[in-house]
């Protein structure tokens, strides 16, 4: 165990007779620190996991990881970890390859798990390792949607930090050890909150994003040579113009501003903000024409 790996408070027992009731054959939780958002460009820096066994028993697995790249000084701010304290740790094949063993096909659960998950396929793909059979939940998702229309009880957002606050989980953020756990605990607590109108099918309704082994072939997940800019665009989160055959107005150019680019089972998406409607948007970068930067 790294000396990251040091989370403020176990499951309760009501957290956990909740969470087998729903996963009867137990539930890992997980959470991974990057040097970015992208993972077609940027590395995983951390990864950990709060494994729920059916026998009650909690197992966790925590790991440092040296990503052979320059770490952005605009990351290093969140998470604290830098090339020199990462200089010793291992690359990413070994670590990433005890942590499918360590999942071994239980269902997965993180907060935002869309991010999460595309660098684990990403990982998966690049060493060719099996992905495994896991579904893939996000606690995130799971939040926001129960609370939709309850905006008196509801929290101000759905930020990790913040319902870790709602329902009084300590939290150390961005430690990836800590992050898993809260996860994991307000998936427990929303399902607590809102049991009396859940059943297994409306929970996986609710939070269920994909499985793990859902992804294409790896030719999907190469940037096209005429979106070769888009990376750079994205790294400095500078505004630029796409022409899109998709959406509600297809072939219209349209502003965005970068967030990250994307591994989804359809292929690689600009996840970017519409400087239009001011509302972040998914566009798959096989449906980008043309890309133009702004002067």
């Amino acid at each position: 165990m790294n000396k990251r790996s040091i989370f403020s408070e176990n499951l309760s027992s009501d957290e956990i007779n909740i969470l087998l009731e729903f996963f009867p054959k137990g539930v890992t939780a997980f959470d991974l620190e990057m040097t970015g958002l992208s993972p077609v460009f940027d590395k995983i820096i951390e990864i950990a996991g709060v494994k729920l066994l059916p026998t009650r028993e909690v197992k966790i697995f925590s790991q440092l990881i040296n990503p052979l790249v320059t770490i952005p000084e605009h990351t290093i701010k969140y998470h604290g970890l830098t090339n020199e304290k990462l200089k010793d740790e291992p690359t990413l094949k070994r670590p990433l390859m005890d942590f499918l063993e360590f999942i071994d096909n239980s269902p997965l659960i993180a907060h935002n798990a869309l991010f999460d998950a595309s660098f684990l396929f990403v990982g998966v793909n690049e060493f060719q390792f099996s992905p495994g059979l896991s579904d893939i939940f996000d606690s995130c998702k799971f939040a926001r949607t129960l609370f939709r229309g309850k905006k008196e009880q509801a929290p101000a957002n759905f930020k990790l930090s913040t319902l870790a606050e709602y329902y009084k989980i300590p939290l150390k953020h961005h430690m990836a050890l800590d992050d898993a756990m809260a996860s994991l605990r307000i998936f427990a607590k929303v399902l607590i909150e809102f049991k009396k109108d859940l059943t297994k099918k409306k929970i996986k309704e609710h939070s269920f994003l994909f499985k793990i082994n859902s992804f294409k072939k790896s030719s999907d997940y190469f940037i096209p040579k005429k979106l070769a800019g888009i990376k750079e665009l994205t790294q400095t989160k500078r505004e630029f113009i796409i022409k899109y055959k998709g959406g509600s107005k297809p072939g219209r150019e349209r502003n965005v501003v970068p967030i990250a680019i994307l591994a989804l089972p359809q292929g690689l998406v600009l996840y970017s903000e519409c400087v239009e409607s001011k509302m972040n948007k998914y566009f798959y970068l096989k449906k980008i024409q043309s890309l133009k930067t702004i002067a």
